[in-house]
């Protein structure tokens, strides 16, 4: 995965875990969606490995879309105690809300049950909770 080339600011203060996502809430393009039901933080290497696996499980069935990219710089302590600044950028990661979207998957040629199947054997290796969100008829979502 790549990592953010140009930023004016690398190396920021952790973001606090609170508010819930009101903007990233529904599915937008696909009919089956991964939607979080809690707050956490996705490092970079989770991301790889999150996507290497619905890869492998999907193959050619259908298109995924990710909706996670790596933002905020994680650094090291320091060498020197005080005074000698913020350690360097060790990895990267992202801050996921509870209630947001973070995978959909489009033109799906699988059921409902071979997807739940699915997003279960991945939700183990997940650091916060998921569950799979559909659309019904184009009207509201359904939430399995």
């Amino acid at each position: 995965m790549k990592i953010p080339n140009r930023q004016k600011f690398t190396k920021n203060h952790k973001r606090k875990l609170k508010t819930k996502e009101s903007r990233k809430t529904g599915l937008v393009f696909g009919n089956y969606g991964i939607k979080a039901t809690e707050t956490g933080y996705l490092k970079m290497k989770q991301m790889e490995r999150i996507k290497g696996d619905l890869v492998k499980k999907l193959k050619d069935n259908m298109d995924i879309y990710f909706n996670f990219y790596p933002v905020f710089g994680l650094t090291n302590k320091g060498t020197a105690r005080m005074g000698a600044g913020k350690g360097d950028v060790s990895e990267w990661y992202v801050l996921v809300k509870k209630g947001s979207i973070v995978v959909e998957f489009i033109k799906s040629r699988m059921t409902a049950g071979e997807m739940q199947k699915v997003i279960r054997y991945t939700a183990n290796k997940w650091p916060i909770k998921i569950k799979m969100t559909q659309i019904k008829q184009g009207l509201y979502e359904k939430h399995l």
